[in-house]
């Protein structure tokens, strides 16, 4: 009987769990607002977050510093998750937007699109809450990385547990 080879694939998924929480203090928000007005919200946050917190042109909603507050607390979750600390992204780079069934999700872009696009496959969980002078976010990353190079090394293995490479 000749002696048969045995191919193994290494295939390895790493799933990555990281996640951030951040509080803020609403009147604190409320001081950037009323101080720094049009620029504060321009530096902020997107048009988009403008227009849904009530601050954008020909919006249909009251303004609402609570939704801006929270907004404030999720980016600042998902930069913690980033593991960027604001060193290269902006506040803009990092946006909530709602879905239809009025669910906070995360939209990234530029430097923040970047980082994320090194990995496999990623989700976000965002939930926001808001009660009294706090608005609390709390952000979920989970995603899949490639294995390490020195892992999945493509090696065939012979019955006997000898190893020779492919």
């Amino acid at each position: 009987m000749p002696n048969s080879l045995c191919v193994r694939f290494i295939l390895y998924t790493f799933l990555m769990i990281r996640l951030g929480t951040d509080i803020v203090y609403i009147p604190r928000i409320q001081e950037a607002l009323s101080r720094f007005g049009h620029r504060f919200l321009q530096r902020v946050y997107t048009p988009s977050e403008q227009q849904d917190c009530g601050y954008g042109q020909n919006t249909s909603c009251r303004p609402s510093i609570h939704r801006l507050a929270g907004r404030w607390a999720a980016k600042k979750a998902i930069a913690k998750a980033l593991e960027t600390r604001w060193r290269g992204v902006g506040y803009t780079d990092i946006e909530i937007i709602r879905l239809p069934s009025g669910a906070p999700t995360v939209s990234l872009h530029r430097r923040a699109a970047a980082i994320v696009s090194a990995w496999q496959e990623s989700q976000w969980q965002l939930s926001l809450s808001h009660d009294g002078d706090y608005a609390v976010a709390t952000v979920l990353l989970v995603y899949s990385k490639a294995p390490p190079s020195n892992l999945g090394d493509g090696s065939v293995k012979k019955r006997g547990n000898e190893e020779n490479k492919m």
